[in-house]
C-alpha cells in the first residue's frame, strides 16, 4: 500500500493530510498552528481519535513544524509515501496547472512571491524542505490561482497602461481558487449537473467572492493579490488607489510600512482593533455559542464591532450583488470558510440583502482542499516507496 502527503502552509499554520493512493481514502489528519509563535501546538486525528501536542519553547518556522508533522507519521505510512502535492498561492501566468516540483522550479516560482507576500515564501519554503525529507517522492504543486485561469481578457486586465501587464504580468488572477473549486463540484453533486450558474463565498480571515457562469468561473473579488476584494481580517480589500499614494506622499510614510498597514492592520483589525470574527461578535454585544470572550466591553467598542461587522457585510453583499446582476438566474449561493460554513445569521444577512431575478438555493460547503488537491495530482503517483526511515 502507497501514500499522498498533502501540505497546504499558511502564513503561521502547516496543515497535513495522507490519503491512502489508490482510493483515496484519508488516513491522518494533522494542523500544526502558531507557527513562528511561542505555544505552537499541533492536532491530529488518527484512528478517529484526536490528539493534541504542545510546544511550549514554540515552532520557529515551516522547515521546523515539517519536522514535528513527520514525526507523528507511522513508519508503514512514512516508509510508503510515493506522492508530496503542495498548495502553492501564486504561480503568475507561468504556472496555472500542476507542475512537478524540483528546486529550479521553486526558484521559478518565487518570481512571484511579491504578489502573494503572506503566503507564496511559506509555501515554496516548505516544498523546498519537504524535497529533502522525501527525496524518493514525486512532488507536485498546485496553485490556487489555477481555477480563474480561463477568465476573459476584459475581465483579468487593469485599465492601466498595456506595457505593465505585457512586461510585468499585472492583471487580476484571483485567490482561494482551490476553495471555489470545491464548492462548485460539490454543488454539481447537489444539482446532479455541471452546467451551473453560481456566486461562491469564501468567508473567513480572508474573503473572496467568485461568479460561476456555466459550470466555469466567470468573475472573482480577488486581483492581483489577495490584499484586493472584500474588506477581511486584516486587509482593506479595495481601496480608492490614491491612498496608499497619500500615505506614501502626503504623510510621509515608508513603503514597508505601508504594505503593513493595508495587510495587517486593516479590515475588521483596524476598525475595531481585532479580527477575530467571534472576538467582534463578543464585543458587539452578540451571543457566540462554545466561546468564552475575555475581552472587556464598552460602548466604544461596541459601537466600533457593529460598525466593523456591517462594513465587512455590506462588502460581501455589494459582491454577491453585483455578480447576480451579471449572472441573471443563479442556481445557488454557496457559502465555505470558517464564517461563511458556520455563521448562519451572517448567509442569511447576506442573502436577505441582495435581489435575485430566481430565489437561489443556499448552500453550505466544507473545505476539502487536500482532496482536491490529492485528485489533481494522483496522475502523478509513482509506484516506488519514497524513504526508508532512519533509526
Amino acid at each position: 500500500m502507497s501514500y499522498i502527503l498533502i501540505l497546504n502552509s499558511g502564513s503561521s499554520s502547516l496543515k497535513a493530510e495522507v490519503f491512502e493512493a489508490k482510493t483515496l481514502s484519508r488516513k491522518i489528519s494533522a494542523n500544526l498552528e502558531r507557527v513562528g509563535a511561542v505555544s505552537s501546538f499541533l492536532v491530529y486525528e488518527q484512528n478517529y481519535k484526536k490528539i493534541k501536542v504542545n510546544f511550549g519553547s514554540g515552532i520557529k518556522n515551516h522547515q521546523h513544524a515539517l519536522k514535528e508533522l513527520i514525526k507523528i507519521l507511522p513508519d508503514n505510512i512514512y516508509r510508503r509515501i510515493i506522492l508530496v502535492g503542495h498548495r502553492i498561492v501564486h504561480g503568475g501566468e507561468e504556472f496555472m496547472e500542476p507542475v512537478i516540483l524540483s528546486q529550479k522550479i521553486i526558484k521559478k516560482i518565487s518570481r512571484y512571491n511579491s504578489f502573494a507576500p503572506l503566503h507564496n515564501p511559506v509555501n515554496l519554503q516548505t516544498a523546498a524542505a519537504a524535497l529533502a525529507e522525501f527525496p524518493l517522492a514525486r512532488h507536485v504543486g498546485v496553485f490556487d490561482t489555477q481555477f480563474f485561469k480561463d477568465l476573459a481578457e476584459h475581465v483579468y486586465l487593469f485599465a492601466i497602461p498595456v506595457k505593465y501587464y505585457a512586461d510585468h504580468g499585472l492583471r487580476k488572477y484571483g485567490f482561494h481558487g482551490l476553495s471555489h473549486e470545491n464548492m462548485l463540484r460539490q454543488a454539481q453533486q447537489t444539482f446532479g449537473r455541471k452546467n451551473l450558474n453560481l456566486i461562491t463565498c469564501h468567508i473567513g480571515n480572508g474573503v473572496s467572492i467568485s461568479a460561476i457562469r456555466h459550470g466555469r468561473a466567470f468573475d472573482t473579488s480577488m486581483g492581483l493579490t489577495p490584499l484586493s476584494g472584500a474588506a477581511m481580517g486584516t486587509r482593506s480589500g479595495d481601496l480608492d488607489p490614491y491612498i496608499p499614494l497619500y500615505l506614501l506622499k502626503e504623510l510621509k510614510i515608508s513603503p514597508e510600512l505601508v504594505y503593513q498597514e493595508l495587510n495587517y492592520n486593516s479590515g475588521l483589525k483596524g476598525l475595531c482593533g481585532v479580527s477575530d470574527f467571534r472576538d467582534i461578535l463578543f464585543l458587539a454585544g452578540l451571543k457566540v455559542q462554545n466561546y468564552q470572550g475575555n475581552l472587556k466591553r464598552t460602548k466604544k467598542k461596541k459601537a466600533l464591532a457593529l460598525l466593523a461587522l456591517h462594513i465587512y457585510l455590506y462588502n460581501i453583499q455589494r459582491y454577491v450583488a453585483s455578480y447576480a446582476a451579471l449572472l441573471g438566474k443563479v442556481d445557488a449561493v454557496v457559502f465555505s470558510g470558517g464564517v461563511g460554513q458556520n455563521r448562519p445569521a451572517v448567509r442569511q444577512s447576506i442573502i436577505n440583502a441582495v435581489h435575485f431575478c430566481h430565489q437561489p438555493k443556499i448552500l453550505t460547503v466544507k473545505a476539502n482542499e487536500s482532496l482536491l488537491i490529492a485528485q489533481k495530482i494522483h496522475q502523478f503517483r509513482r509506484s516506488k516507496p519514497a524513504l526508508v526511515r532512519e533509526s
